[in-house]
């Protein structure tokens, strides 16, 4: 079967596309014929070493297409059925690997439409990241770095459809930050002066930072924690080194500091994450979040579309169709 291979840790220029023997589920799996596989920054990490994976290997982390083959035990899932799966790795590939666990049949309004590969990271992500990690409350003022983002698309609208106030968010152009007004941001700052601009909104403080982006971008956003504000990192994306507050400075602040990754969850308790699966299917079918993919790449064009990633220049939802 053709797969995308990552040979070397390195660029996206190592990214080939190989063929390799076809996969067949274990007990508890199921192998999914795949039509389109999510792009998302994991990926990239696990490119370039910084996250899972030993070379050879097959990246990617979200999958739709139809059921293949099942294993045995599995008892909810059967041949030719339509799904979205979380496979926590090689799912560029025309056939890829899921638990029987992190698989969701899809409806027919979805089937066959390429956002239908990036509902089970995204979404659930985000609930999660609102409803469990941070545990947003209505009152409370969010900001929310790199919100034309993938993440950022969602959380800007399940905010609103989840009672929350409007998000701030921080964008790296005019056009991202348009971008994020559109999809729920009440204002959208640039990098430079977030922090400057949120405190005119906020003397106060901010209540919640949600910061994938990390490094001097982090270091700044926990002096603009609220008391009893929270920042949550959920991802690295600049590479540059974890910096957090000491123990002693978030006790002074009355402020915390917690870290998130669906990937992680996973593997630790993944009875946690099937239900954030099950309700993020719902809400993309029922058209309540719109993922916002802006680019479908062919197979082949696979390191175009890390490139767009390392630009930082992605905005809403990147897919590869196999």
């Amino acid at each position: 079967m053709r797969a995308v291979v990552v040979p070397r840790f390195g660029g996206p220029e190592v990214l080939a596309v190989s063929d390799i023997p076809e996969p067949h589920p274990g007990p508890g799996e199921v192998s999914v014929s795949v039509e389109f596989a999510g792009v998302n920054y994991t990926d990239v990490r696990n490119r370039m070493g910084h996250g899972l994976g030993v070379p050879p290997f097959v990246p990617g982390v979200e999958v739709s297409g139809t059921v293949r083959e099942v294993g045995s035990g599995v008892t909810t899932l059967s041949p030719g059925q339509r799904v979205a799966a979380f496979t926590r790795g090689h799912g560029y590939a025309e056939v890829a690997l899921a638990r029987e666990v992190f698989t969701v049949p899809l409806p027919d309004s979805l089937a066959g439409r390429p956002e239908s590969a990036g509902i089970l990271v995204t979404v659930p992500v985000v609930l999660m990241l609102l409803t469990q990690v941070a545990r947003v409350r209505p009152e409370e003022l969010v900001l929310l770095h790199g919100a034309a983002g993938g993440v950022g698309t969602v959380a800007g609208q399940l905010a609103l459809r989840l009672g929350l106030r409007p998000f701030l968010g921080t964008a790296g152009d005019a056009g991202k930050a348009e971008y994020a007004r559109q999809h729920g941001y009440e204002a959208v700052y640039g990098y430079a002066d977030f922090d400057a601009r949120a405190r005119e909104i906020a003397p106060g403080g901010v209540d919640v930072i949600f910061d994938p982006v990390g490094g001097d971008l982090r270091a700044r956003s926990f002096g603009l924690l609220a008391p009893f504000g929270r920042l949550v990192s959920y991802s690295n994306i600049s590479a540059e080194p974890e910096v957090a507050p000491d123990a002693e400075w978030m006790r002074a602040r009355c402020v915390g500091y917690l870290g998130f990754s669906g990937g992680q969850l996973s593997a630790r308790a993944p009875e946690l994450l099937r239900p954030a699966l099950e309700e993020a299917v719902g809400l993309v079918a029922s058209g309540a979040v719109d993922l916002g993919v802006s680019a479908v790449f062919p197979v082949q064009e696979v390191a175009d579309a890390h490139r767009v990633f390392e630009a930082r220049a992605a905005r809403g939802k990147l897919v590869l169709a196999l």
